[in-house]
């Protein structure tokens, strides 16, 4: 082939298809459709809620006490009492959970390890990990703080205390 004729080739190979439109997207094979996201719920409106309004429940006759300071879409948080020497048993929840202890102490175990925690002490408890925790001698006061409302759905089953007036 004439070096003229290797010209004309080349060109010809470096702008076969430039002129054709674009060939059809094929359809996404069945595993690369995009499922569809559910409808989310539209946000709850902001809201300031001081201890003698917050939702107030107990178990036990107030052994252990829960009020409800702010329960949204993401995230409750809550104020824990429990009397002195109660227990909670072993259990796992399937968010991230907090507690931070404003008074009393006692032994928190979490996925086997146990610790003594009193005030000022903060646990984290990842999604899943098994606890456990026994009071002392002392009521417990802590604030708690679950990653998602849904561990907190418990409390509902819990007596329902009326608003001191």
């Amino acid at each position: 082939m004439s070096r003229d004729g290797l010209a004309i080739f080349f060109v010809i190979a470096m702008t076969a298809g430039c002129d054709r439109a674009p060939a059809p997207k094929s359809e996404p094979a069945p595993t690369e459709v995009a499922k569809p996201e559910p409808p989310k719920s539209p946000p709850l409106p902001a809201a300031v809620t001081s201890l003698a309004q917050a939702e107030h429940r107990q178990k036990g006759g107030g052994a252990a006490q829960i009020w409800a300071l702010a329960r949204g879409q993401n995230a409750f948080l809550g104020k824990l009492e429990m009397a002195p020497g109660g227990k909670v048993p072993e259990h796992r929840d399937p968010t991230e959970e907090y507690i931070h202890i404003l008074s009393g102490a006692g032994k928190f175990t979490i996925d086997g390890q146990s610790h003594e925690v009193g005030p000022g002490t903060t646990i984290y408890m990842p999604p899943g990990a098994l606890v456990s925790f026994e009071n002392g001698a002392e009521p417990l006061v802590a604030i708690q703080v679950f990653a998602g409302p849904e561990p907190a759905a418990k409390y509902d089953a819990w007596e329902k205390v009326p608003p001191s007036l």
